[in-house]
């Protein structure tokens, strides 16, 4: 004879027998989770989810035998209420929430489908057999299926007394007598009265230590001692554990009026960090009663609770974490609102569960009802929204024009007419207000027209950061067309590549640079050589689906990726830039970026769509520069790398005037941030500022408080701009639990077009989720943490920024590999940890029938070798591009992964003699001048953190690690502390053209000859 197996089973814990007690004491009992959205539920198609859902997780189909719970095997129903709404009666007296859940029979959960639109959803659970996470661990499985992906279940059987032994805790938990007093008094319900009552609020934007803030203002509601109960997750003890069971111990919190939040924040994370929950699971020993014993000692609680006032605890506060909309969405049906119901307890007068889902903080109250209760209740709710609302992050919300169906010419063209007369662009030989940056613009788009642009072509723009420039950019986007901007100083064969894969005609250039813009088989127009007004006002052509701009990044492959920027991406930055970077007419805003970055995007339309004036730094960062920038009065507002950061710390500069500085493009740490905070001051907004090229600049940004962390762990990149999704995804592109680390994707207006001409690589990292949603798969990793703020926690590949600039080291390889002297060649970032930046390093086995060098000569060899690649390279790549590091090896190991083996290779490079400094046949070199060399030499070595015995005057400072912004930080020590103020201006003119030949001898001897000018002088 054989007998029927249960599908799952488990036994009832201490604390779900405590729940059993107060199933009849306060029905139903439940905790439930309300989904409102937009579109519609299929009741059938709901049904099978459900049911699928249910076989995954089956906590769901519960039902008490004894001392056990036992799976019965039937899926919860879907109940269809088409004739109730969320709006048809006050939640209190909803007939469908309040419906009761049965332990004994069954069903302990189901699910409710509201409204005639069908586009309600309530998840509910008797809270005995779940609790608030394991409900969201249900629905997630229910909307999985509706999305057509696979299941990941929650079939582990156990609850908080297994886990809590299988941890070993066996902590004293905490005497609970009842004193605590409530918020409104007594309570009793007048005849006819619900005996409680549920409320809810909404908060634009989301407060850090939301749970002790409302704890704070609960308090002063008391007016006396106040203790306040906090459920707390144990599956944060186990982070591998899926179980639906109640899995929930409370911290208790004590209060007095006058208590600050930050106090009551600092016991709740002591708590936290000491485990404190986990003492209390036995406590009051209710829990160990047979049922009906400990119903009567409850039922004899609340109704003393209810009339003396006195209680165990005031209030329960519930932080439920923050929800993704996006994954309780599928196509047809979109999540726009999600909010918990807490639990309706008369052995507790106040209950608030919180939770965040898409920038907004949701607040449910229950609460034991009586005479003026309700009222009572309305005005703390106002005070907790009113006090929370004021320390919120809040939404982004549009400013001066940006919005959808805008376009970044139609924005422009409305400051013109508000502001004609408005400085627009500053730059070194004069200025251009509004107005006349208008009409010049519209000269430059009438020649474009007449050439045959149209509407969506790309032109490309190949000049200097000059007004001209300006008027260029600006001219092709009132044509209709998208703007490709080049780097004049970038080599030739990096233009013309990128010429001939973007296809473009049409090149708009300068008369300085018309030489250049003349290498590629493209019509030149020449800006400086139009008139500066006559033409007819441009229409506005563009449309928000439209190219801005093509920006060209690093490719793995050895080819640059054009990505395609539309309209609608910059005007959605501009919701949320125009709030982070204090933009308004006032902002003066640097430019001195390389033009075919995205940074220069930013510096060009950010001021230009807000009223204020981009001023362009013509010159190349020096730290004479830098001292314009920063301590002149001109600029207010820019955006650096950390590594600039780096450097502008390291300089003692004292800033002058700034309104705000996005530090981004690469990592920053906490103590760069801390340092950034003392240089800026307080009235300096600094802010943390993430975003791909792929996402229309910047995509998420962090106000930096007035005092950062030092911790040496990464700065959080914040939050994301206005209608911005973010995704946390594993490898199987499915969501990760907060605080564990997953690959970012990005969704929202901001994802760009994708690649031009790469449908190849745009398939693949421009993606569809099964939400339906567009997004942008960044290769980066990050975590979200309890704040809500994302941190970055590196690359899922070997891509890297080098100075803000993205890099993939395939392809510099590329390019070393086709030096006729390369056999093999692999290049890798390395971080350098006593300046916090990355380099790059190559590693290069001589071709074959070169032959190797051996003995004394290795050494000169490898010098000249590498020096002789990087000269190579300057013809072929941007500077950022060339590696600080070139070692000559004999072979490139690989690990066992195929990977390149660094421990290796370090061991492999060639060793470098020790040598002494010897300038004694340098030209430029006499023993007068031996104490200045010596003098150089000390700072060389301080800045590339090496012996100053290995230097002599062939020395080369990038060969030797350093790289430009570390050049800008030599110089400007030799420029100060040798050179002196007088010869300072002709030094740096003397070195402006050694950039990639920059060898301690040469150094030496213009620092000579600059010094005695000045002395002259």
């Amino acid at each position: 004879m054989s007998s029927v197996v249960p599908l799952f089973e488990r036994p009832i814990s201490p604390t779900e027998r405590l729940y059993l007690a107060m199933q009849t004491l306060a029905p139903p009992f439940a905790i439930q989770l309300v989904i409102q959205g937009t579109g519609s539920i299929d009741e059938r198609d709901l049904a099978v989810a459900v049911a699928g859902a249910s076989e995954s997780c089956p906590g769901a189909r519960l039902v008490r035998r004894g001392e056990r719970w036992v799976d019965r095997g039937i899926a919860p129903p879907v109940v269809v209420a088409a004739e109730h709404s969320l709006v048809d009666a006050p939640l209190d007296d909803h007939p469908m929430l309040s419906r009761p859940l049965d332990p004994e029979r069954g069903p302990t959960c189901e699910v409710l489908l509201l409204g005639s639109e069908r586009n309600t959803l309530v998840l509910r659970a008797f809270h005995g057999v779940m609790d608030g996470k394991g409900l969201a661990l249900w629905a997630a499985e229910v909307f999985r299926l509706l999305r057509g992906e696979r299941t990941i279940g929650a079939r582990d059987a156990i609850a908080d007394h297994s886990l809590v032994e299988s941890l070993g805790i066996d902590g004293k938990p905490t005497t609970l007598l009842p004193t605590a007093r409530s918020p409104f008094g007594r309570a009793r319900p007048a005849p006819g009265e619900s005996d409680f009552l549920w409320r809810r609020r909404t908060v634009e934007g989301t407060s850090p230590a939301v749970v002790a803030r409302i704890a704070e203002l609960i308090t002063a509601a008391v007016g006396g001692k106040t203790r306040i109960m906090v459920p707390v997750d144990l599956r944060r003890h186990d982070k591998d554990l899926r179980s639906t069971a109640n899995l929930a111990l409370p911290l208790f919190l004590d209060a007095t009026p006058g208590d600050g939040w930050s106090r009551i924040h600092a016991q709740l994370l002591r708590g936290m960090v000491e485990s404190r929950e986990l003492g209390e699971m036995n406590n009051g020993g209710l829990q160990q009663m047979p049922v009906w014993m400990a119903r009567a000692i409850l039922r004899a609680g609340m109704s003393i609770g209810a009339r003396t006032g006195g209680n165990l605890v005031s209030a329960i506060v519930s932080h439920t974490g923050t929800v993704d909309l996006d994954e309780l969405s599928f196509p047809g049906f979109a999540a726009t609102e999600v909010w918990g119901l807490p639990v309706h307890t008369g052995m507790v007068p106040l209950s608030i569960a919180v939770l965040e889902a898409r920038g907004r903080t949701e607040l449910v109250v229950s609460c034991r009802n009586g005479a003026g209760i309700a009222s009572l209740l309305e005005r703390l709710l106002d005070d907790i929204a009113a006090a929370l609302g004021a320390q919120a992050q809040p939404r982004p919300i549009a400013s001066r024009g940006p919005g959808q169906g805008r376009t970044v010419t139609s924005i422009f063209g409305d400051l013109v007419l508000a502001a004609p007369d408005a400085v627009a662009a500053i730059g070194h030989d004069g200025q251009l207000s509004y107005a006349e940056l208008d009409a010049r613009a519209d000269v430059v788009a009438a020649e474009l027209r007449g050439r045959g642009v149209r509407r969506g072509d790309v032109v490309a723009v190949l000049a200097r950061r000059s007004l001209d420039a300006v008027v260029g950019y600006l001219g092709i986007l009132k044509a209709g067309a998208a703007f490709l901007a080049l780097d004049p100083k970038h080599p030739d064969e990096r233009i013309l590549g990128i010429l001939a894969d973007s296809g473009v005609r049409h090149c708009v250039t300068e008369r300085a640079s018309k030489g250049r813009a003349a290498l590629g088989d493209t019509d030149v127009l020449v800006v400086d050589d139009l008139p500066h007004s006559g033409a007819d006002k441009a229409p506005d052509l563009a449309t928000p689906d439209d190219l801005v701009y093509v920006t060209y990044t690093s490719g793995s492959t050895g080819r640059p990726k054009g990505v395609q920027v539309e309209h609608r991406g910059i005007v959605n930055l501009m919701r949320s830039a125009t709030d982070w970077y204090r933009l308004g007419p006032e902002t003066r805003y640097a430019h001195y970026h390389t033009q075919a970055a995205d940074m220069a995007c930013a510096a060009l339309l950010l001021p230009l769509l807000s009223g204020g004036a981009v001023v362009l730094v013509p010159e190349e960062i020096n730290h004479l520069v830098l001292s314009e920038m920063l301590e002149g009065p001109t600029v207010n507002t820019m955006m650096v790398t950390p590594s600039l950061l780096e450097v502008m710390v390291r300089l003692d500069l004292r800033p002058v005037g700034m309104r705000a500085v996005s530090i981004g493009g690469e990592a920053l740490h906490g103590p760069l941030a801390a340092r950034a905070r003392e240089l800026f001051g307080p009235d300096c907004r600094l802010l943390n500022s993430y975003g791909p090229a792929e996402m229309s600049i910047v995509c998420t940004a962090l106000v930096l408080d007035d005092e950062p962390s030092a911790a040496p762990q990464p700065v959080p990149i914040g939050g994301p701009a206005a209608d911005t999704t973010v995704h946390l995804l594993d490898p199987d592109r499915l969501p990760v639990p907060d605080g564990e680390i997953g690959e970012l994707y990005f969704g929202g207006p901001q994802v760009a077009r994708g690649y031009l001409n790469r449908p190849d690589v745009t398939a693949e990292r421009f993606v569809t989720l099964s939400t339906g949603g567009r997004c942008y798969r960044t290769g980066d990793l990050a975590r979200r943490r309890p704040d809500g703020a994302l941190e970055f926690a590196g690359r899922v590949d070997s891509q890297v920024k080098i100075r803000g600039n993205r890099v993939e080291p395939g392809e510099v390889q590329a390019a070393i590999e086709q030096h006729p002297l390369v056999g093999r060649a692999a290049v890798a970032a390395v971080r350098r940890a006593e300046r916090g930046d990355n380099v790059l390093a190559a590693y290069v086995v001589r071709a074959a029938e070169t032959g190797a060098p051996q003995g004394q000569e290795r050494s000169q060899g490898c010098d000249q070798m590498a020096q002789q690649l990087r000269d190579f390279l300057a013809q072929k790549v941007p500077a950022y591009m060339i590696p600080a590091e070139i070692h000559i090896v004999d072979e490139i190991p690989l690990t066992a992964n195929g990977k390149l083996d660094s421990a290796a290779l370090s061991a492999a490079e060639a060793d470098v003699q020790e040598r002494g400094i010897d300038t004694a046949n340098d030209p430029g070199s006499a023993e007068s001048d031996r104490r200045t060399e010596d003098q150089i030499a000390a700072i060389w070595a301080k800045v590339l953190v090496v012996e100053v015995s290995t230097l002599r005057a062939d020395s080369d400072f990038f060969a030797l690690g350093g790289d430009s912004l570390a050049s800008v930080e030599m110089l400007s020590q030799v420029s100060r502390t040798v050179v002196g103020r007088a010869g300072e201006a002709a030094f740096v003119a003397e070195l402006e053209e050694l950039v990639h030949q920059l060898t301690l001898g040469r150094v030496c001897a213009a620092a000579v000859h600059a010094k005695r000018t000045g002395e002259l002088g």
